[in-house]
C-alpha cells in the first residue's frame, strides 16, 4: 500500500475488495453453526479471516496517508470521481463502445459469466458473488474498468467451468511447482526479456521490439518538427495527445492540457471542451493560457 499510494489513485480499489472479503467473512462467521465440530472449526477460522481482514485494513489505511499531500490526496480522489461533469464527458468514463475488440472480448466473458453462474452459480462464495457484482458494475459504468473487471471475472468463473483437460494442466502445474522443477525457465526469460529491452530491443542486427510511437495514434513528424522550428512558448493539441508532447517536448515547451483532467479543473475543461467543440465563446479558452505579463500564449497547435 505504502508504494500503490504514492503512485497511483486506484489504491481505493484496496479498500473495496478488502470490503467485500470482509462481509463475507463476517457472513460466514454469523452463518455457520457450533452444534458440530466441523462447522465449529469453519467459524473459528472465519473469525481468524475476520480479525486479519480487519488488522490489514487499518494498517493499510494508516499506510496510505504517508505520501505528500496526506488525508487530502483521499478528498481530492473523492472530489474527481463524485463530479458529474467530469464523469459525464471525459471518454474513459463512459460506458463501454461494445463496437470495439476489447470490449467484445469483456462481452464474451461476460456471457460466460452468466452461463456458468446458471450451471454452478450455487457454488459461490459471498465474497466471490459480491465480487462478480462490483466487477461487472464497474466494466458497464466505466471502460476504463474492463481490464480489470475481467480479470476478476476470470479468478471467479475460471473454476466453475474448469474442463478435466484443465483440470490436469493444473494438476501438472501443481506437482511441478511442488518439487521446485522449471522455476529456473522464468527466471532466464525475466533476464533475457530485461537485457533485450536495455539493447533498445534488438538482439545483435534484429529488432524484437518495437519501441516507437505509432504515427498513426501520435503526431510523431508533427512534434518534431516543432523541435526542431525553434519554438519555445506553449503547445496546444487534444489532451489525449499531451503526455506524448510533455514526452517529447519537456522542459523546452510547455503542454496547454494533457489528459491529467483533475489537474486543470472543472472550469478549464468546460472551456477547453467548448474550444474543442467550436461552440460559442470558443476564443475565451486562449484567454486561460495567455500571460498578460509577458504577453504570450500559445504558440504552436496540433490538430488533426
Amino acid at each position: 500500500m505504502l508504494i500503490w499510494v504514492n503512485v497511483h489513485g486506484g489504491f481505493l480499489l484496496a479498500f473495496v475488495l478488502l470490503g467485500i472479503f470482509g462481509l463475507g467473512s463476517v457472513w460466514t462467521w454469523l452463518r455457520l453453526k457450533e452444534s458440530r465440530i466441523e462447522e465449529s472449526l469453519q467459524k473459528i477460522a472465519a473469525g481468524k479471516r475476520v480479525r486479519q481482514i480487519t488488522l490489514v485494513g487499518l494498517a493499510s489505511a494508516g499506510a496510505s496517508l504517508v505520501n505528500p499531500y496526506g488525508w487530502h490526496l483521499h478528498a481530492h480522489i473523492y472530489s474527481y470521481l463524485s463530479n458529474r461533469f467530469f464523469m459525464d464527458h471525459i471518454d474513459e468514463f463512459q460506458s463501454p463502445n461494445f463496437h470495439g475488440i476489447a470490449q467484445r472480448c469483456f462481452l464474451v466473458l461476460l456471457l460466460v459469466t452468466i452461463a456458468a453462474l446458471a450451471c454452478r452459480g450455487k457454488w459461490l462464495r459471498l465474497s466471490q458473488t459480491l465480487l462478480m457484482i462490483f466487477a461487472v458494475y464497474t466494466a458497464l459504468y466505466s471502460s476504463r474498468n474492463i481490464p480489470i473487471s475481467s480479470i476478476f471475472l476470470a479468478t471467479i468463473v475460471g473454476p466453475l467451468i474448469s474442463l478435466p483437460v484443465t483440470k490436469g494442466f493444473v494438476r501438472r502445474m501443481g506437482v511441478m511447482d511442488s518439487t521446485r522443477r522449471g522455476h529456473l525457465w522464468p527466471v532466464i526469460a525475466t533476464v533475457a526479456t530485461l537485457m533485450i529491452a536495455l539493447n533498445g530491443g534488438r538482439v545483435g542486427s534484429t529488432s524484437l521490439m518495437d519501441a516507437h510511437f505509432d504515427a498513426g495514434r501520435m503526431p510523431v513528424d508533427a512534434v518534431s518538427f516543432v523541435a526542431q522550428s525553434g519554438v519555445h512558448g506553449p503547445v496546444l493539441s487534444p489532451d489525449y495527445w499531451g503526455g506524448y508532447l510533455i514526452y517529447r517536448l519537456y522542459p523546452r515547451n510547455e503542454v496547454v492540457i494533457d489528459d491529467r483532467h483533475d489537474f486543470y479543473g472543472e472550469p478549464f475543461l468546460r472551456s477547453y471542451l467548448t474550444m474543442m467543440h467550436v461552440e460559442p465563446g470558443w476564443e475565451d479558452f486562449f484567454k486561460w493560457v495567455r500571460d498578460p505579463q509577458q504577453n504570450t500564449g500559445v504558440e504552436a497547435c496540433l490538430f488533426r
